[in-house]
């Protein structure tokens, strides 16, 4: 049997790993990495092809690439558009979403009011009008950029998502490619953990983390009997995460974690944690949620993210960011036992459903 030839483009080492759902008798598999060896892709720096992230890369890209029969792009950079621009058309591509891809065009829709105000300086427009002025003429401009980028976008055959929810979404706003649905590739044990009062706030400093409204409801409260884990430790330091860091250190309870954790200190903080909450409104960090059901926690998104509304629709109890003041009040930030169990139960049914082997038949027929 000819094995499909699938070429796998990454830029970002943390998300290598992904590639492993295509594992399979079907398909021969080649990771290219656009950076260079570092520690951090040290597992990967026999497995897979290194280039410098250079234009002058592109050529040697190409040619490596022109026999295949799938290149799966691992989210849409600047530099996989250069690529895109310059693939031959017969090469069927498809695109691995990350999401600040096309959200990042929007801000308006994916920040709150307080995030939008400090990521957009607020405070040095004096009136309201020219704030609004402002933002609208941003808005329009990011939108023409990204109507510029269509030609390049409408290139690619597929789009990858874990949820029919998301594209949906994504439908109201962008272009979008063929849906192919991603399996889970986790089964998790049916384990009981036992819960201290901490929370797991947000995933990193990106701004769609919108931690503003978090702190907000934190101080407000009064909160004292608990420990927020704030998890800052990539993403760009810029005057949000400053104002961030700023009004959280004023808080005794408030712990913020910087830097790279090690796997048994992260996996630490879940197994003791009693909740997590992602206050964003667009699909991120669902590593972390998928660590969360594994690990007992409760989960606590905001309504406007369509993950939501896909994992409740499977059985995965998921509880809104608007009820958190309240739950916090009341002391019930903690799943129960069966609680947990059901989670991860119905967790595993979404595994079993839809398999990686029913995922790369599905990738095969369409090659």
């Amino acid at each position: 049997m000819n094995k499909k030839k699938i070429y796998h483009i990454h830029t970002d080492f943390k998300f290598l790993y992904d590639s492993q759902r295509f594992e399979s008798e079907l398909f021969e598999n080649q990771l290219i990495f656009i950076g260079e060896k570092v520690e951090n892709n040290a597992a990967y720096h026999d497995s897979a092809i290194f280039y410098p992230n250079s234009e002058q890369s592109m050529p040697a890209i190409l040619k490596v690439i022109e026999d295949a029969d799938l290149v799966v792009l691992y989210d849409l950079c600047d530099f996989k558009k250069g690529l895109l621009k310059k693939m031959p058309s017969q090469i069927k591509v498809a695109w691995r979403f990350f999401g600040y891809e096309y959200y990042g065009t929007r801000r308006d829709l994916m920040l709150t009011k307080k995030t939008l105000d400090i990521v957009e300086n607020r405070k040095k427009f004096k009136s309201a009008i020219f704030y609004k002025l402002n933002l609208f003429l941003k808005f329009r401009k990011r939108r023409y950029l990204d109507s510029k980028d269509l030609k390049v976008v409408k290139k690619i055959d597929y789009i990858l998502l874990f949820s029919n929810e998301e594209y949906l979404y994504l439908k109201k706003y962008w272009h979008v490619p063929q849906l192919i649905l991603l399996n889970l590739d986790f089964h998790f044990d049916e384990t009981y953990y036992n819960k201290t009062d901490s929370l797991i706030i947000g995933n990193s400093r990106n701004i769609y983390n919108n931690h503003i409204d978090i702190l907000d409801i934190i101080i407000s409260g009064n909160f004292k009997k608990y420990i927020f884990n704030f998890f800052l430790s990539y993403g760009a330091k810029g005057a949000y995460f400053e104002n961030v860091t700023e009004i959280a250190e004023k808080e005794e309870n408030i712990n913020l974690i910087t830097d790279f954790l090690s796997k048994d200190n992260f996996e630490h903080i879940y197994t003791t944690s009693a909740a997590l909450v992602i206050n964003s409104h667009r699909q991120m960090a669902l590593g972390n949620i998928f660590t969360a059901v594994k690990y007992g926690l409760k989960i606590y998104l905001n309504d406007k993210n369509a993950i939501k509304n896909g994992l409740t629709a499977n059985g995965i109890m998921i509880s809104s960011v608007s009820d958190l003041k309240k739950d916090l009040t009341e002391n019930n930030i903690k799943l129960t036992h069966s609680e947990m169990i059901s989670n991860i139960k119905n967790f595993n049914r979404i595994s079993e459903v839809y398999t990686k082997e029913m995922f790369c038949s599905k990738i095969n027929k369409l090659l």
